[in-house]
């Protein structure tokens, strides 16, 4: 960054969040961690909590619609396997629809027969972790 760029505070609160990757991604996983601070009261759970939402949706000036389109959207992609919620998300999808779009892509390009969503993923047993893998392997013999 030049000097006179680092003179506006714009950008270089820009620059700042991209270097370290903070966005609206970030305070949404904030958001939904189930952490609570140590020492951190009720109160103090509660301030946190509006303004990590805040951050992540970012309601001021957004209709009803839209704050309903992220949240319809979140919990879409939350129901999908892992490979294909980072698929969709490298396409950057603006609502449920057009993630469910994306997802279709995506299904159709691949076997008709594979797992898309996460409750079907988690159930496979190739998927499981090894030691799991063996010690079911081991039941079967």
């Amino acid at each position: 960054m030049d000097v006179d760029s680092s003179m506006n505070y714009d950008q270089v609160k820009l620059a700042i969040l991209q270097k370290y990757d903070i966005n609206s991604e970030t305070y949404r996983q904030r958001f939904r961690s189930l952490q609570v601070e140590p020492e951190e009261t009720p109160k103090e759970l509660y301030t946190r909590l509006k303004e990590l939402y805040g951050k992540w949706v970012q309601p001021k000036g957004k209709t009803v619609e839209q704050i309903n389109e992220i949240m319809i959207l979140e919990q879409y992609l939350r129901m999908l396997s892992p490979e294909l919620q980072v698929w969709i998300k490298e396409h950057n999808p603006k609502t449920a629809k057009e993630a469910a779009e994306l997802a279709d892509v995506f299904v159709a390009a691949r076997r008709k027969n594979s797992s898309w969503a996460l409750q079907s993923w988690k159930k496979d047993d190739h998927r499981q972790p090894l030691a799991q893998q063996v010690s079911a392997v081991g039941k079967r013999l």
